[in-house]
């Protein structure tokens, strides 16, 4: 591939997935700023890409999308139509109020969310109790972070951070983190790890170190720990597999006919066909047609789009934020098993978390 050729793919590639703006209230104004402020250096750091000196793909986690239409299903029963299926119907207990200061950002457990508050903390937000406890005061959301039942873990100014999520924990300094362009971050045990395009899979010890390539990482992007893929930088490319970097396994993804672009979890993937989205199983021996649903599942299961959530194990899907407008867009955002939106003078979210047994 020429030189040319190299810059134009990777153009298409940020043009595409600029589509993803967050939209949460108070959010708009902090990432306009941030994304001029970026804009000179992104063009510059796709230039070098094109030019072999590194690689840049931008990977928003909040979304707005058009509302999505009927399913057709290519393999047996469609699953159940999205509306007049609202998730308070459906999912009662994964459905919660909080406050309208707070911006849902993870889930940690089927009561509990990670959550920013506007005046500067991050918080641990308990929807049974609707009460929170401060897990670190900071200038600015974190725009990458990882969660687990006992801290989380974000990245900011090259380095990592670290803080517990009991009460009267420390935020503390990790180590740096290599690179402009990492854009996946997880915690693997006592390890932090990370990802940037065509780069492998990183890691470093929570209480400091040296970075290190994760062994069998190279070329690969991170999923969900431990599942890594070799993504490609072009979005309507096909990845070909996702390698277990804990047990060295690899499962094979085959698209269904005429589907492109498919990003996947070891069991479900989704894509595009003829303007459709296309959610299908990597071996590609499943599929159902969407508009609306793209991306990464959560854990494995989980599809979000617009206004629906679909569950690919139960082939259930559900609406969110009430009625569409006229354009057939809500505003709403999403991050790691949260999805939420304004409403009433609150946010109010659904955690997945607390589906994630069922």
């Amino acid at each position: 591939m020429t030189t040319e050729e190299k810059l134009a793919q990777a153009l298409r590639t940020i043009a595409d997935r600029a589509e993803n703006q967050d939209v949460l209230p108070g959010v708009l104004a902090e990432r306009r700023r941030r994304r001029r402020g970026k804009a000179k250096g992104t063009l510059a750091a796709v230039c070098a890409a094109a030019l072999g000196w590194g690689a840049v793909v931008v990977w928003p986690a909040v979304v707005v999308r058009p509302a999505p239409q009927a399913v057709v299903d290519t393999a047996g029963p469609s699953p159940t139509p999205p509306e007049g299926n609202a998730v308070e119907r459906v999912w009662p207990h994964a459905v919660f109020t909080m406050p309208a200061r707070f911006r849902p950002l993870a889930a940690i457990s089927a009561t509990e969310v990670l959550a920013w508050d506007e005046r500067g903390t991050l918080e641990v937000y308990d929807a049974t109790t609707e009460d929170s406890r401060t897990v670190a005061a900071l200038a600015r959301a974190p725009r990458r972070l990882a969660v687990d039942r006992e801290r989380v873990v974000w990245l900011a100014d090259g380095q990592a951070w670290v803080a517990p999520l009991r009460a009267g924990g420390r935020a503390r300094k990790v180590g740096p983190v290599p690179g402009e362009n990492v854009d996946r971050v997880a915690l693997a045990g006592q390890d932090v790890v990370w990802s940037a395009p065509l780069d492998g899979v990183w890691r470093m010890r929570i209480d400091g170190g040296v970075p290190e390539r994760v062994p069998g990482s190279r070329g690969l992007q991170l999923v969900e720990w431990p599942w890594a893929t070799d993504e490609p930088l072009d979005v309507r490319t096909n990845p070909t597999k996702l390698v277990n970097l804990r047990t060295g396994s690899q499962v094979e993804i085959r698209p269904a006919s005429g589907v492109e672009g498919l990003r996947c979890g070891p069991t479900w993937c989704a894509g595009t066909r003829e303007g459709e989205t296309v959610v299908q199983r990597s071996d590609g021996s499943r599929s159902l047609g969407y508009r609306g649903l793209r991306d990464y599942p959560y854990r494995d299961r989980f599809f979000i789009g617009s206004g629906v959530i679909f569950d690919a194990r139960t082939r259930v899907s559900v609406t969110f934020a009430g009625a569409r407008l006229p354009s057939g867009v809500r505003r709403w955002s999403s991050g790691a098993g949260v999805v939420s939106w304004t409403q009433d003078g609150g946010v109010r979210v659904v955690n997945l978390a607390a589906l994630a047994r069922s």
